[in-house]
């Protein structure tokens, strides 16, 4: 390649005194001067012109290779552009509170409203969630926890679509955390505050119009029900049972042939809410009374293992001495009371027995005394026939039914007979009675 461009070289004059050497070789080969300085003009003419092309050849592969070089090093610094930009925008996902867009505005006078992470992913989902979150309990506990939770912590769970994301750990549901309150143990002073969170929360997290909707008259038809404000507790807390019962059963049929809406209650199903607890009470208090008969029992035991044998004796005929005897005879001495005896324990409507035991889980196949198949069997608290036909459990009581229209059947649980309940049937076990000392 010529050092210089051999654009900027000019055709030297071969006629010249310095050309002569190479002019008379050509004339010493048969050419005349003049032939001899036009074929050297047009020798140079030739090899410059080669040497033209190899310029431009030589500056085209230069130029290419300059412009590979800038390409290269844009690249360069492009990938270290998007590198960071990445990194920032990692930041960005990692620390959303560090990015978020600041508001201009006067600090609220009303208290924000932040639940726990795990009612907030379950109202973002749309699933079912406790009331007690939005409680003022619940709303505690959660400020308590944001607090202590590790933010970065996170852990995978399996999502609607069936694949496995990873989501915070303060989001999911601690198993060693405080219990919660189910909706059917809340006060009515509770729900009235969490309803209308929960609300606000469903408008929030973009709930669909009618979803929301159809809560709001749920929740005010069972505001307005007669016995949202009946004496009868069990009336009351009946109508949270319900609730809790059938809002959960909507939320695992949605998208279900057998979905239905919330806004119409059912009576029936209030009535069977009502029993249920009524049957939770009565066993309760059977155990209660149990347990207390069985501890005076046993005191009064202990009390006369204490008495020499003869002031046992003497005890026993006379357990309380005459008013004449004492030596207060001018005031007025108080009688004692005649000894009670502890009231019988009503049968088990499954198995017929008096003996003490969890009567509404009863599962026997038997009756108390081996000799009968049971006729019925408890479903979910309920009395169900063999067949699947469902019983009355007023019925079963020593007053009858006292319930109004229903579906269930007034059959003995014991034998099936329809002239008596389980309390009146053949079959049950005879009323015993627990004697007990009162000292």
């Amino acid at each position: 390649m010529p050092a210089q461009n051999p654009n900027e070289a000019i055709r030297p004059d071969f006629t010249t005194q310095e050309h002569e050497n190479a002019r008379q070789k050509l004339i010493d080969e048969g050419f005349n001067a003049d032939q001899a300085a036009r074929s050297l003009s047009a020798l140079w003419t030739l090899t410059n012109n080669a040497d033209k092309e190899r310029w431009a050849l030589e500056q085209r592969h230069r130029h290419e290779a300059e412009q590979r070089e800038e390409e290269e090093q844009e690249e360069r610094r492009q990938l270290i552009k998007d590198e960071q930009e990445a990194a920032r925008l990692e930041d960005r996902k990692k620390n959303k509170n560090k990015y978020a867009p600041l508001v201009r505005g006067k600090v609220p006078s009303d208290p924000t409203i932040i639940p726990a992470q795990y009612a907030l992913r379950k109202m973002k989902a749309g699933d079912y969630c406790e009331l007690h979150y939005f409680t003022n309990k619940g709303l505690e506990d959660a400020k308590v926890s944001n607090l202590l939770a590790e933010p970065e912590a996170l852990v995978m769970l399996p999502a609607a679509d069936g694949l496995h994301s990873w989501v915070p750990a303060a989001a999911v549901k601690d198993p060693k955390s405080a219990p919660i309150v189910k909706d059917e143990n809340l006060s009515w002073e509770n729900f009235n505050k969490a309803a209308p969170r929960m609300i606000a929360s469903m408008k929030l997290h973009d709930w669909p119009d009618d979803r929301v909707d159809m809560h709001i008259q749920f929740w005010c038809a069972l505001q307005s029900h007669r016995w949202r404000h009946a004496p009868d507790t069990l009336k009351q807390r009946a109508l949270l049972l319900y609730q809790s019962q059938q809002r959960c059963r909507w939320h695992m049929t949605i998208g279900m042939a057998q979905s239905w809406s919330l806004e119409e209650l059912n009576q029936d199903l209030i009535l069977e809410a009502r029993e249920e607890l009524f049957n939770e009470k009565r066993d309760k208090d059977t155990a209660l009374a149990i347990q207390q008969a069985a501890a005076t029992f046993v005191a009064s035991n202990q009390h006369l293992s204490r008495m020499p044998s003869q002031q046992v004796a003497t005890s026993q005929k006379c357990p309380y001495p005459p008013a004449e005897e004492t030596s207060y005879s001018n005031k007025k001495v108080r009688q004692p009371r005649p000894l009670a005896a502890a009231g019988t324990l009503p049968c088990c409507t499954v198995c017929l027995g008096r003996n003490p035991h969890r009567t509404v889980e009863c599962a026997a196949s038997r009756t108390w005394d081996n000799q009968y198949e049971t006729f019925a069997e408890r479903i979910r608290k309920g009395l169900w026939t063999k067949d699947g036909k469902q019983i009355c459990t007023g019925w079963q009581r020593e007053e009858g039914c006292t319930t109004p229209k229903h579906d269930a059947r007034h059959v003995c649980s014991g034998c099936g007979a329809a002239t008596h309940g389980a309390q009146r049937c053949p079959r049950a076990q005879k009323a015993e009675t627990i004697d007990t000392v009162q000292s």
